[in-house]
Parts: C-alpha cells; sequence; structure tokens
C-alpha cells in the first residue's frame, strides 16, 4: 500500500514538492492579492505558468552544492527569501495598490518608516497560508534532519542539475515570447509594474528593476557638475524673451492642465460623414476653445514622445525636458532623478498648491514615485474613486465620470492650485460601450479607426461638462485651462487607412505625410483675456511650460528649460521630434531626407553647399535632444539648483488617503469650499453620463427630473 512517506524516499522528491507548493501559492496571491488587470486565454496562461520559470531557476541553485547539509540550508534560505519577498509586496499592495521597488526596500526616509509602521495592520489570518511551504520544510528538516540529508540532498547527477536549470530558462523563454506576442515592447516601455508582473512574475520584476536600479546608479555616479557646462551654454543661447503683452497675463491665476487622450490636430474642426452622407462635428466644444477669442491656440504644434507616450507628454509640459529615447523616463528615472516642474515651481515661487488626477492605479508610468519628485501635493488616482463595474474600461474611470467625481478634492484644494486631468476614455483600442455610444462610427476597413471618432466625441462632452461646472462654480474666471494632445491616436501603421478621410491618397501615403499628422492641438484658454488667436508657429511640446509660466508672470531664465516660450517674438520654429526628425515651417528632415513643406523631396535638388546648411539647422536641433538626455540620464539637475529651488525637496510621503491629507491642510481656508461657507459646488456639476442615471436611486431620479415637486412619490411608486 502506497504511504505519504514514500515521497520522502525518492531523492530530489522534496524539492519538487517545494517547487509546486511555493508556485501555487504564488500563483494563489496572483489572484486574491493583486489586481493584475488579466484578460484572454493567454494572459491567464501566462499569469499561471510565469511562477514556475524564475521558481525553478532559483531553486535549482541549492543543488549545485556539493555538501548535503550546504544543499538543504540553501533550499530553506532561498525559500525563505522568495516567500518574504512575495508576502512583503502582498502587504504594501494591500495598501498602496503597487509593487515594492528597489528604492522603497533601500530607502531610508519616511516613505520605508511608514511601510514598517503599517506592516501589523495589514496582515491578516489567512496569511499563514504564504508561510505553509516553509514551515513545513523547517519542521520536516529539525524532526528528520539525517532522512533529509541521506534521502533529498545527496549530490545529484550534473546533468540532472543542469536539466533542472535547464528546464526553467526554457520556461521562462517560452514566457517571455509569448508575453512579447500580447504585449509587444514589454521590457523597453515597461510603463506599468503589473504588466510585468502579470506576464513574467514577481521575482523577475524584482530582479528587472534592481538591475536597472544600478545601471542607473552607475550612470548617476559619473556624473558630474562640470557635464553642465555646455549645457548651461545652449540654455542661455536657447533662452527668449517674453512678449511683454502677454507676460502675466494670467498672474496667480488657478491653473488647471487637461491632458487630451491620443487627440491629433486633424480632429479640429473635422467634421466626420456617415453612410448617409450627414457629416457630424466630432470636437464642437474643444473647436469651440481652440477658435474662441480668450485662447491662443497652435495649428502647428507637435508631440515629442517616444515609447513612454503619455507619461512623456507630462515631462515634456511639466519639465521642459525630453523623455528618454527607449522606455519611460517616469518608469526608469521618476522614483530617483531632480526635476524642476511645474508643480515645484509655482509652489516654491508662488505659494500654489497643486495636485495631479488621474482615474487609473498610480504604478501606471509609476506615476505615484514620479509626482512625489515633480512636487505635487497631492495625487488621486484610481484608489480615490470608484472605477467598479462599468464606471471603467480598460484604463480607467470614464471621463465623464472622472471630472464629476474629481470636483469633491478639486473644491477642497488651497487657491491658488495647479492642478492636471489625465484622461483615458479616448485611448486605444478606442472601446466605447452600449450605453454611450450615438456618435457615427467612421467608414474604413479599419475597425481601429473607426471607433476613433467616437471617443474622441465622448471625450469632448466630458470636457464641456467639466467647463459647465468651472463657470458654474466660478472657478472658471479666476483660471487658466491649458488642453493638449498627449501623442497620435492613429499609428504609422494605420496611417494610409485614415488617408481618405483626410483628403489624401492611400496609395501615395509616405514618411512625410506619417510626419505631417504628429501634430497635435494645444490650447491655452485665459478667460477674459480677449486678444487670443490661432498661432501658425511651429512649436513642440517642450515649448509648454516657459510658455504658461510667462503667461503667470513667472519668469523662467534661472531654469534649463530645452523649449521656448511659445508667446515670444523671437521664438526659434525648428522643432525636434524624438525620433530624430526635424520639422521646421519651411522644411521637414525625416532620415536623410530634406522635403518642403508640400511635400517634395529635395534632396536630389539641392547643392553640396545648400545641403550642408540645412543639415547643420537639422544638427544643432538634434543638440537640444542630447543635451535633455544627459541631464536625465545623469540627474545632473541636482548639481544645480536655482534660488527659487534652493528649498525645494521632494514629497516624502507615498500619496495614499489623500483626502484626509487635504483635509488636514492649513491652508484650505483658501479653498473654493471654503468660499462657499463650507457648502459643496458637487451638486452644480451636471452630467448625462448613463452610468450616474443607473447608480441613482428611485426617489433621486424622480427628484432630479422634477425639481419642483410637481409628482407624487407614492402615487409614482
Amino acid at each position: 500500500m502506497f504511504k505519504i512517506k514514500n515521497i520522502f524516499n525518492k531523492r530530489n522528491a522534496l524539492f519538487g514538492l517545494v517547487t509546486v507548493m511555493f508556485w501555487l501559492k504564488t500563483y494563489m496571491a496572483y489572484r486574491i492579492e493583486f489586481d493584475l488587470g488579466v484578460n484572454g486565454v493567454i494572459q491567464h496562461f501566462l499569469l499561471f505558468i510565469n511562477p514556475l520559470a524564475v521558481t525553478l531557476i532559483l531553486f535549482s541553485a541549492a543543488l549545485y552544492f556539493k555538501k548535503s547539509k550546504s544543499s538543504s540550508i540553501a533550499l530553506i534560505g532561498i525559500l525563505f527569501v522568495t516567500t518574504l519577498l512575495l508576502y512583503s509586496n502582498i502587504l504594501y499592495y494591500r495598501e498602496f495598490s503597487d509593487f515594492l521597488t528597489t528604492n522603497i526596500m533601500v530607502g531610508s526616509n519616511n516613505v520605508s518608516a511608514g511601510l514598517i509602521a503599517s506592516t501589523f495592520a495589514m496582515m491578516r489570518p489567512w496569511d499563514l497560508l504564504y508561510w505553509f511551504d516553509f514551515i513545513l520544510l523547517v519542521v520536516i528538516s529539525i524532526r528528520k534532519r539525517k532522512t533529509i540529508t541521506e534521502h533529498y540532498f545527496k549530490p545529484a547527477k550534473k546533468r540532472d542539475i543542469f536539466a533542472v536549470t535547464a528546464l526553467g530558462l526554457a520556461l521562462f523563454v517560452g514566457n517571455l515570447t509569448l508575453a512579447e506576442i500580447d504585449r509587444p515592447q514589454l521590457l523597453t516601455r515597461t510603463f506599468d509594474r503589473n504588466y510585468i508582473v502579470k506576464y513574467l512574475g514577481l521575482n523577475f520584476f524584482t530582479g528587472y528593476d534592481i538591475v536597472q536600479t544600478v545601471q542607473n546608479s552607475q550612470i548617476r555616479a559619473s556624473a558630474d557638475e562640470t557635464q553642465l557646462n555646455d549645457i548651461i551654454e545652449f540654455v542661455r543661447e536657447n533662452y527668449r524673451e517674453p512678449n511683454a503683452e502677454y507676460f502675466g497675463a494670467a498672474e496667480d491665476r488657478n491653473v488647471i492642465v487637461i491632458s487630451m487622450e491620443s487627440v491629433q490636430q486633424f480632429l479640429i474642426d473635422y467634421e466626420l460623414e456617415d453612410e448617409n452622407g450627414v457629416k457630424h462635428e466630432v470636437m464642437p466644444f474643444v473647436n469651440s476653445l481652440f477658435n474662441n477669442q480668450d485662447s491662443h491656440s497652435f495649428n502647428n504644434f507637435f508631440h515629442q514622445t517616444s515609447q513612454g507616450k503619455s507619461a512623456d507628454a507630462e515631462i515634456l509640459g511639466e519639465t521642459s525636458l525630453y523623455g528618454l529615447p527607449e522606455g519611460s523616463a517616469f518608469q526608469t528615472l521618476g522614483s530617483t532623478n531632480t526635476f524642476h516642474a511645474a508643480p515645484a515651481i509655482l509652489g516654491q515661487k508662488a505659494g500654489y498648491s497643486s495636485a495631479a488626477f488621474h482615474g487609473n492605479v498610480g504604478s501606471f508610468w509609476n506615476r505615484t514615485d514620479t509626482y512625489r519628485h515633480l512636487g505635487y501635493d497631492y495625487f488621486f488616482d484610481a484608489e480615490s474613486y470608484d472605477v467598479s463595474g462599468e464606471r471603467s474600461l480598460e484604463y480607467g474611470l470614464k471621463d465623464k465620470l472622472f471630472f464629476k467625481d474629481s470636483v469633491e478634492y478639486i473644491e477642497q484644494l488651497p487657491q491658488p492650485f495647479y492642478t492636471k486631468f489625465v484622461t483615458v476614455s479616448n485611448h486605444f483600442p478606442y472601446p466605447l460601450d452600449e450605453q454611450n455610444q450615438g456618435f457615427p462610427n467612421a467608414q474604413t476597413d479599419d475597425n481601429t479607426i473607426n471607433q476613433y471618432f467616437a471617443t474622441a466625441n465622448y471625450a469632448d462632452q466630458a470636457i464641456e461638462e467639466f467647463f459647465d461646472y468651472l463657470k458654474a462654480s466660478g472657478v472658471y474666471e479666476n483660471s487658466i485651462i491649458v488642453l493638449y494632445g498627449d501623442h497620435y491616436g492613429i499609428s504609422n501603421m494605420r496611417n494610409p487607412h485614415l488617408a481618405e478621410l483626410i483628403g489624401k491618397d492611400k496609395e501615395e501615403w509616405n514618411e512625410y505625410d506619417d510626419t505631417e499628422l504628429q501634430r497635435v492641438p494645444l490650447i491655452m484658454h485665459v478667460p477674459g483675456a480677449g486678444n487670443g488667436q490661432v498661432h501658425d508657429t511651429y512649436s513642440g511640446q517642450v515649448d509648454m511650460l516657459p510658455t504658461l509660466m510667462h503667461l503667470l508672470g513667472v519668469e523662467t531664465n534661472e531654469f534649463l528649460f530645452m523649449g521656448q516660450d511659445l508667446l515670444s517674438e523671437n521664438h526659434n520654429s525648428t522643432v525636434p521630434l524624438r525620433n530624430g526628425r526635424v520639422l521646421t515651417s519651411d522644411y521637414s528632415f525625416i532620415g536623410q531626407s530634406i522635403y518642403d513643406q508640400d511635400g517634395n523631396e529635395l534632396s536630389d535638388e539641392l547643392s553640396e553647399a545648400e545641403q550642408a546648411e540645412l543639415h547643420l539647422i537639422r544638427d544643432e536641433a538634434r543638440e537640444e535632444l542630447t543635451h535633455s538626455d544627459n541631464i536625465m540620464m545623469m540627474d545632473l539637475l541636482r548639481f544645480y539648483s536655482p534660488a527659487s529651488m534652493e528649498e525645494f525637496k521632494p514629497n516624502d510621503y507615498i500619496f495614499s488617503n489623500q483626502l484626509d491629507v487635504l483635509e488636514s491642510n492649513a491652508l484650505k481656508e483658501d479653498s473654493l469650499l471654503k468660499q462657499r461657507d463650507g457648502h459643496s459646488s458637487e451638486g452644480l456639476y451636471e452630467s448625462d453620463a448613463p452610468e450616474l442615471i443607473n447608480e441613482m436611486s428611485y426617489r433621486e431620479f424622480i427628484k432630479k427630473i422634477d425639481p419642483d415637486k410637481k409628482l407624487d412619490f407614492e402615487q409614482l411608486e
């Protein structure tokens, strides 16, 4: 008869048992403790298999010890460390909805101290299950030490040990291949720690994060102040004096920045023709702002992002530096670098409070860490909103609900404030649930393009509702509102399918046309200004910050900005894109080719002297990218402290329970809520979001449609 104890009479059986138990408990933690957003068969399969590959590789290290006792101790030690890592992440995730990074684990600031203080509060009775395999192994090793040594840690044949390690490596390669198929550029973009854990596992993420941290530390360690010399000279030559007509036009006003996800310039004033020949204006409200006499709008404004996409746009817009040529600056450098960013500058120079709003998890693009270093006082992420059920799409809370639910926090912010709202509804692949549909789809052979116009229209409606609230609450008149497209919505691969909709020939589409479509809208709306216009200036996202600062009456000549004031009379209209292409009002430099602004390729028509002169313009523009990369990768701003920033230090707490922190702010006497004698402005917000009607009780709905109470509740019920 088979007996359980016979399992322990086979060499390496204990190794297999421990491996399987650790694999299964890790998978259990993935499903129970972490919200990884797993969708589809492939992702579920990868989530199940990814703990096994790295576990086999790590645990097989114990088999390489020749002495049985050493092998036993090594396996116990490896199991303890990996279990401790798993459990520490479970506790951390329960509080912060994120995974532990190297900087958090080794940090000595209040962040780490706070983790220790909250450990016991995060523990649960069932947590013993996560330690069961370790406790079992220790007990067996103590009670049957001789048996364990003789039967399980006898020196194994080298080929058997290599086979175990090779199996782990083979599984990992297969895991990585499937992950790249399902999520291309997973490791180069690294936009969310959740994605790496979901696809490749927690142990892999920790090792990957350590390697990245070490690499960044080595680059930082090799830098010194002398590497700033050329950069300072470049910035001084690049600086442009503000236009006296506009300088200080929005002084002391609140700042409201709206990042319009995936909105491209061709959508401005665009009308989509449906299958019946009827034309529909895609973004009527944003169009009205773009052409408003109180707006400074720019129709030759280009996004300058790379793999960091939305996060790159934030870096560009708030620091006047570029994202990285590969990967995300938020993810790679945001936890450690020194920044001179809009929230910090306005906080130090003009006493502004600051808050960022985003209806997704704070770990996405590493915003939680990066926003601390940008100088934000508050960050309201998914933790601060109800993102359950039909309220959210893949990338977070729907825009109409996002803006409405943010009012609770906006009205408590001390004024003047700097705020940023990162929208998500107009995000690839542009899904829109049935209850929010109504705008027609385009009629092309690409379904992504077809849906793009409908989600853009939804975003436009959400922005209009938010503006109506700002006006009703009185915030509007004392604010400057900046709206910008963060990056392209239609990729180069799909652009030929878009061609016919924008009056182009699909068969003649080329890289020049791709470059032209990198325009995104920029609107700086100053209520009551009356001197706005649509500017033809060639410009990019790197120019946003100096322009905004000058409108607020804040001088910028002490900062190392790569951009220039767009309203300056001497603005240099040369725009480097992150991929090395350079645009001017007369030429486009794409690879080795030169195009005029009619799209004609000129390389063969220009003399060598003419080409050399134009290439000099191109190379000088690309120098800007090099200087920015050096600042970012070597963290050179730690050696450069303008007088106004000497007292600035990044927030030393993790963004959590933000409403409690906000309510304890001694400066809230300057808030909108205080101005309204404690009466909330939430009732002023009007939205036609169907989700809100679904959430209403019957009585609340009747009250909304019958404010004068003419209907009899009892009869209706």
